[in-house]
């Protein structure tokens, strides 16, 4: 097996690429939500998923990787079966626009989709006009180097998610895909989302750190998923948090929580779950937020961005082995007729099914903001996204280059 994978980026550019993430997440606005006659409930993981249906079920503008996501957190409550076909039938239909947005198709956007394919039930053999199994497949390296096993041009969470799905199928994974994986990871254990070893202070990733985990427990392999527990148990902040950015935040904490409780270490999952809870915004929050999570303290962030992940922190199962069946039709909303201002402590939610074979299913950005910014800050986030393109202009050429 070969050694760490290192493909090193400026520290200008991962600063750029970092601060501008952050600027842009503190400045888009929340979806609008709809008032109705939704049953209500005090879980936190519940009032969440209720939150995110009405988006899926109202904004239109929500796309590929924001339905897949939704897909998932759905699942890990067993609740909001109907927008689970609404995300699914919308990723449907913007499929090409998703897996293939400039004509060559990506192997994330594709293991994605897979994923959430398999979770809702659905073919992924023939989804939108693809076999997305056989597709992401052939997408595998398979000539001698050091790209090996890696799955096209992927980042190390496409593999993971590339990894996630091909587990959940009767071919199951192929092994250099995990051998690929498991030299990615820095002497640390951690999975740092530019494959940077050390990612530094303040860098930490635990959104990448958490998905590979998840993805070589699935493949069965126990060294290098081991040490990433070890390392996220390590990182875990004194209140519960996660963190990416330099910041403790409900994305990260959702998607770590997730990997070490499937790990067996219940009490820093559920520490982290506690810390998610304490960002939902309550009853004297915007309505069209209530329920919703801040994506760090003090920061809303993009709501329907952070809701997904930050609801895999309340008990989800591993994501190989969730499924949407038997998922009740509705999911209800935060009560605010008896609640007080905040919700009620974290209980994890029902445990899900276990998966069939096809069909049967970090740092993330949102694919598109479901409403236009304010126009007192649009300059801002115009010079947030230029930082961005300009910052991820640095890192690609660095890694076509190492």
């Amino acid at each position: 097996m070969s050694g760490p994978i290192s493909r090193p980026a400026s520290w200008i550019a991962r600063a750029i690429v970092s601060t501008s993430v952050a600027a842009s997440l503190a400045l888009l606005p929340a979806p609008a939500a709809r008032a109705g006659d939704q049953a209500t409930t005090t879980d936190p993981a519940l009032a969440a998923a209720g939150w995110l249906a009405i988006q899926v079920e109202t904004d239109p503008t929500l796309f590929g990787g924001t339905l897949a996501d939704a897909i998932v957190a759905f699942a890990a409550v067993h609740a909001a079966g109907d927008a689970t076909a609404t995300a699914l039938a919308n990723l449907e239909a913007g499929l090409e626009a998703y897996i293939s947005p400039s004509g060559d198709q990506r192997p994330g956007e594709t293991a994605k989709v897979l994923l959430a394919a398999q979770i809702a039930g659905a073919d992924p053999t023939a989804f939108g006009g693809h076999d997305l199994e056989s597709e992401l497949r052939a997408m595998l390296v398979t000539d001698p180097g050091p790209d090996l096993g890696r799955f096209a041009s992927g980042s190390i969470a496409d593999q993971a998610y590339a990894i996630l799905a091909l587990a959940r199928t009767s071919g199951g994974v192929p092994v250099a895909a995990v051998d690929w994986l498991v030299a990615a990871a820095c002497p640390s254990g951690e999975f740092s989302w530019d494959g940077t070893c050390p990612s530094g202070p303040g860098m930490e990733d635990s959104d990448t750190t958490g998905l590979a985990v998840q993805a070589l427990m699935a493949a069965g392999e126990t060294a290098a998923s081991s040490a990433g527990v070890d390392w996220l148990l390590a990182a875990q902040d004194a209140g519960g948090g996660f963190v990416s950015f330099g910041t403790p935040n409900a994305n990260s904490s959702g998607l770590a929580a997730q990997a070490v409780r499937a790990a067996g270490f219940a009490d820093a999952a559920d520490a982290a779950a506690a810390f998610v809870a304490g960002l939902q915004l309550g009853c004297d929050a915007d309505p069209a937020s209530i329920g919703a999570f801040e994506w760090a303290p003090g920061n809303l962030g993009f709501l329907v961005f952070t809701a997904p992940a930050a609801i895999l922190a309340f008990g989800a199962p591993r994501m190989d082995l969730l499924s949407a069946a038997g998922s009740i039709a509705d999911a209800p909303v935060l009560d605010c007729a008896s609640a007080g201002p905040t919700p009620a402590a974290p209980t994890p939610s029902p445990p899900a099914a276990s998966p069939t074979s096809s069909p049967g299913a970090g740092s993330q950005v949102p694919d598109t903001a479901s409403t236009a910014p304010r126009a007192d800050e649009a300059w801002a986030l115009g010079a947030s996204a230029l930082l961005l393109a300009v910052g991820l202009h640095v890192l690609r050429r660095n890694r076509r280059r190492a």
